[in-house]
């Protein structure tokens, strides 16, 4: 298969998905730049360009509409938020092929991009066909993963919850006090629950979830700042699906939710 331009906001999750890509596809990351973007395209191994809607700056819009005005040789998979990919739906000089909805399951995410190269290297083809069949069509899941997390730093909360989203749907609370009135409500898939936290902590909180009805088996995993060895033992002796510490980076943890899920 052809190369495929990766393009969008350098954040962790635009890294996650084009590390991941490039293990299965020769995938090229380029953070949003039109000029780039452009010179890229016209080099002639470039099959399919993905550009990532999410997190871009407004003053982006402008370089990503010229872009999908004047690339005119490769196609275009677009993905981002229902709101976001509408912006887009009447692009019709652009050779979009494919909106993808994300939140998205990176499996998912990856075999639509398969899918989608293979048709256009495929021998012969009619592009325009291909893109009046393709152009419509939005690739979403309609219950992605939900993650809780649970931690009373605010600039915690922001950290996770800007890189978390986009590849699943997240929620955000301070103490445990308010994950347990909220999963008596909500259920979610994974919880990432601080460790150490004040009036109600990590193993307090994970006790009164486990005493909901139906909660005795959700999964956590405990994020802590500390590396205690006494700390780690207690910690696993409640059975967590997982301690992450948080100074092992976003990345470290994208990986480790992934595998879980």
């Amino acid at each position: 298969m052809g190369k495929v331009l990766f393009t969008g906001n350098k954040s962790k999750p635009s890294e996650h998905i084009v590390a991941r890509i490039q293990e299965k596809l020769d995938c090229e990351f380029i953070e949003l730049n039109e000029e780039k973007v452009k010179a890229a395209a016209q080099r002639g191994d470039v099959s399919l360009i993905v550009l990532y809607l999410s997190g871009l700056a407004q003053e982006d819009r402008g370089g990503l509409a010229r872009i999908l005005h004047d690339v005119d040789k490769v196609p275009f998979i677009l993905a981002g938020s229902k709101e976001e990919l509408h912006k887009y739906f009447g692009r019709t000089e652009a050779r979009i092929l494919r909106f993808i909805r994300t939140p998205l399951r990176f499996s998912a995410f990856l075999s639509e991009i398969k899918r989608i190269l293979g048709k256009v290297e495929e021998q012969n083809i009619d592009i325009a066909k291909l893109l009046e069949s393709e152009s419509k069509v939005i690739v979403e899941e309609e219950q992605p993963k939900h993650i809780l997390i649970v931690d009373d730093d605010p600039v915690v909360l922001r950290s996770l919850s800007n890189n978390l989203n986009g590849l699943f749907r997240v929620s955000v609370v301070k103490t445990g006090y308010a994950a347990v009135s909220f999963i008596e409500n909500e259920k979610p898939d994974l919880i990432l629950l601080d460790y150490q936290m004040p009036n109600c902590d990590g193993p307090q909180t994970l006790g009164m979830i486990r005493q909901l009805e139906g909660c005795a088996d959700m999964p956590v995993f405990f994020l802590t700042a500390v590396n205690d060895a006494n700390m780690v033992r207690d910690a696993l002796s409640l059975h967590p699906q997982d301690y992450i510490l948080k100074s092992a980076g976003v990345g470290h943890l994208l990986q480790k939710i992934e595998a879980f899920f």
